[in-house]
């Protein structure tokens, strides 16, 4: 943990281990509620005095200092996640580039928006002026997947924004978030803009730091379950109003049409289903290809998807480490056999050793069966058959996540009536649905999100509160 600038510790401890050698990487303090009490009221009660240059400049060093040392980071993600050093090292790129980003919205932030709305005649009317200022206090929770990209993405935008936060990062991936508080703190943050909290999830330390008076927003990454645990927690304390950015995952398809280039489905396809293990929220979980060309693709994805290397993720030659857990790999496991007994042919995989599990492709996947009902965080390829892009569009919407989808096809026309029909947060015409920048607003509708949107820009815009003053 970090409370006003320092590492704090706890009489409970937790011990974070590595899902592939199964060693322990670290030890994490366990938060009391004096602990989760403290940071809230020290980041409540800070107020940053850098100015939004300043806080630029601090963003651009973070950037800078993430890529000095991206071996290290990359190399703490993998210890602590298990996913593949090729993987982790991406993220560190993309973690630094949401610093850029965000130091860009940084230096625009504090603009005089007035004249945005001085629309009509301004005769007889009281002159008007648009303050924005940031929120008192934004506490931020993040789950396991992209250890350093998650927290960067709700940190780095608060920090453009000039708003305090409170942070809890997940309990199996804490390290990264710790590490990069302390480098925040190097390159010029101060402190109690950032405290970080590390506890149970969902249960105490969660429930006080979403439930507190002291807190405006509450940003949250994660499952659809969670999402809707801490939404009941926040009305239940009679925080009903207070804001709540959720982004709750997805169950996203990518549609082959009948004129689609099959070699460049397959390669979409295969990053959009095996990258980071298919822990993403954005990640394919359905392949519906049309029935002309399912044959020619299905076999084309097969040869592609027998050249993934999957085991050591430290070995750079490994296109694919672990899942994060024994208990989250035997889940898979079991809902792909369960797949097959509703008709579900197993191409490929479904090979487990501990928390690995191996690159899994099925053919002739029933819609209805819980391996595509529901997220399946895994690295599975479920491929549906079906007649007609009417069809295709009619099973990709049986879902009720909103998140992401694509389509391969050569039709402008039939991309953007697929993405009409879809109405997903990210669409993706001849691209993999996980395709994203870091400045975009991100977030899904329905099961996946309120609608509130993230992306460095959106989400330091949402960390500041808008009031009018008219002077008369």
């Amino acid at each position: 943990m970090i409370i006003d600038g320092k590492n704090v510790t706890s009489q409970r401890a937790f011990d974070v281990v590595n899902p592939y050698t199964r060693e322990k990487v670290g030890t994490v303090p366990l938060a009391t509620p004096e602990h989760v009490q403290q940071a809230l009221k020290l980041s409540y009660e800070t107020r940053s005095r850098l100015s939004s240059s300043e806080r630029s400049i601090t963003l651009k060093d973070i950037a800078s200092r993430l890529q000095k040392q991206k071996k290290d980071f990359a190399a703490l993600i993998t210890a602590e996640s298990g996913l593949c050093i090729k993987d982790t090292m991406h993220e560190v790129d993309r973690a630094a580039e949401a610093a850029i980003c965000s130091a860009k919205v940084a230096e625009i932030i504090e603009n005089d928006t007035t004249n945005d709305y001085l629309l009509g005649s301004k005769k007889q009317k009281p002159e008007l002026r648009v303050v924005t200022e940031p929120w008192d206090l934004v506490v931020a929770i993040t789950p396991f997947n992209h250890p350093l990209n998650q927290v960067a993405h709700k940190v780095f935008p608060a920090i453009a924004a000039g708003a305090c936060v409170v942070l809890k990062p997940s309990l199996k991936t804490p390290l990264t978030a710790i590490k990069l508080g302390h480098l925040l703190l190097k390159a010029g943050l101060e402190k109690n803009m950032l405290n970080i909290i590390t506890g149970v999830p969902a249960c105490e330390v969660t429930d006080q730091m979403v439930t507190s008076p002291l807190v405006d927003m509450v940003t949250f990454t994660g499952s659809l379950q969670t999402g809707r645990y801490i939404k009941n927690k926040m009305c239940e304390s009679g925080n009903t109003f207070k804001k709540f950015v959720p982004e709750l995952g997805g169950c996203s398809s990518l549609i082959i049409n009948d004129d689609a280039d099959i070699a460049r489905s397959v390669k979409e396809a295969l990053r959009g289903c095996f990258k980071n293990s298919g822990q993403r929220c954005t990640a394919i979980r359905r392949i519906i290809v049309l029935n002309s060309i399912a044959n020619e693709f299905v076999d084309a994805f097969l040869e592609e998807a027998r050249s993934i290397t999957y085991g050591n993720p430290y070995d750079e030659n490994v296109d694919m480490g672990t899942v994060i857990s024994e208990d989250a790999a035997k889940i898979f496991e079991q809902r792909v056999s369960d797949s097959v007994k509703d008709g579900a042919k197993l191409l490929l995989g479904n090979k487990r050793e501990g928390s690995l599990y191996s690159p899994t492709i099925l053919d002739y996947v029933n819609i209805n069966s819980e391996l595509v009902a529901k997220e399946t965080f895994a690295p599975i390829a479920p491929i549906i058959r079906t007649d007609n892009i009417d069809d295709a569009i009619s099973l990709a919407n049986k879902t009720n996540y909103r998140l992401a989808g694509g389509i391969m096809t050569k039709k402008r026309e039939i991309a953007e009536r697929v993405s009409r029909a879809l109405v997903v947060g990210q669409f993706n015409w001849n691209g993999f649905p996980s395709y994203r920048t870091e400045a975009a607003p991100f977030g899904g509708f329905k099961d996946s999100g309120s609608g509130e949107k993230e992306g460095t820009v959106l989400a330091a815009f949402g960390m500041r509160r808008i009031r009018t003053f008219y002077e008369h």
